[in-house]
């Protein structure tokens, strides 16, 4: 099928899995990132082994010593200019050893060295419009199609019972899940009704700016940028999926510019308020994806049209917030220098706990 006779829609679930299961064996690579990465890399996963696709995970790099390769790459927003990954992807989808390779939902932005290696080998979902027109604006070898974030596919009450399968000393990611929810405990707003209020705004080269007034204040979490490193790895992905979701289960209501802070909230059933990233992906794939799908999620303009916003700024006794959350700071600070553990590990009635400098990390019973 020529790119331009593509119909501009959506592909369904199904379809892509039907896609997918038509490459028989494949290699799969997740997008690696942050917090919001490892909740698209978790959904792909689940959504794979609920349709029974024949799929191994690898990690950052292709598999060594195989002349050929089928490839299915995460979705993602990774195919930006903005954290200086472009040179890493041109190299791995230029790898000769590529037979098929599938993009899953991206976003594209001036990349235009890495559109122009995509050719006949490739099929490449585009998460909104505007990627998906710049794709076909430079490329007509690669197929491109439109499809929701995978992240929307997510089944969240799944994600948080899925066990956790971090070997013992990997000690620090756990001390950094448990903060994940004591952080968002902390900084929640108390809103008319009895409602209770999450801010996480990003602070890096994607914001806007446009919500300054409330991303210097002590409250905010951006619970995206919790992690001790990238994360690459599918284990490590649904560990830090469970617990985003844990600490997101906790407020009523989350104003964010982080995409998968919003969407994790709209699959939890929360009253999400979201604000546009420098580049529009959010705006784009609230268009394409979660306008319709989620009549409780709400894309704002302006930050003059969050309602609760003069409640956030008057919030009393912010010095408490930043208290709390320089504490749970300092807890993790410690827990985090891997060659300094101190574990309290008592064995009574049968029942193991284990503490990294004061977290419970591990209960459990044993034999």
């Amino acid at each position: 099928m020529e790119c331009s006779q593509i119909p501009c829609s959506p592909v369904p679930v199904h379809a892509m899995m039907e896609l997918l299961r038509e490459l028989g064996p494949f290699h799969y690579m997740m997008n690696q990132g942050n917090v919001g990465d490892a909740l698209i890399a978790a959904s792909t996963v689940a959504l794979f082994e609920r349709e029974g696709l024949n799929f191994s995970s690898c990690g950052p790099e292709l598999p060594a010593g195989k002349e050929e390769i089928t490839l299915v790459y995460g979705g993602g927003g990774g195919f930006v200019p903005y954290f200086g990954m472009l040179p890493h992807y041109v190299r791995l989808f230029s790898d000769p050893r590529l037979r098929k390779c599938v993009i899953l939902p991206q976003s594209f932005r001036d990349c235009d060295e890495l559109v122009d290696v995509l050719d006949e080998r490739f099929t490449v979902f585009c998460r909104e419009r505007a990627s998906y027109d710049y794709c076909l604006s430079r490329n007509r070898k690669a197929r491109f199609l439109l499809a929701d974030d995978m992240a929307v596919a997510a089944e969240p009450e799944m994600l948080k019972k899925r066990p956790v399968r971090l070997p013992f000393l990997e000690m620090e990611e756990r001390a950094w899940g448990k903060r994940m929810k004591r952080d968002v405990k902390t900084s929640l707003v108390a809103l008319p009704g009895a409602g209770k209020l999450a801010v996480c705004l990003r602070d890096d080269p994607e914001s806007t700016g446009h919500a300054q007034a409330l991303k210097e204040l002590p409250l905010n979490t951006d619970l995206s940028v919790y992690s001790v490193r990238v994360i690459d790895e599918v284990e490590h992905a649904f560990a830090y999926t469970r617990w985003l979701l844990k600490a997101l289960d906790q407020p009523d209501a989350i104003l964010t510019d982080r995409l998968h802070l919003g969407i994790s909230g709209a699959l939890l059933g929360k009253e999400v308020f979201l604000m546009d990233n420098v580049y529009g992906k959010i705006s784009g794939i609230y268009e394409l994806s979660l306008r319709e799908r989620f009549p409780r999620v709400h894309l704002l303009n302006e930050l003059s049209e969050f309602p609760w916003l003069e409640k956030v700024l008057t919030v009393p006794d912010l010095d408490r917030y930043r208290e709390r959350k320089a504490k749970h700071a300092r807890q993790i600070g410690k827990a985090a220098a891997l060659s300094k553990y101190f574990y309290y590990r008592k064995e009574e009635n049968g029942v193991l706990r284990v503490k990294v400098c004061g977290l419970r990390i591990c209960k459990k019973r044993v034999g």
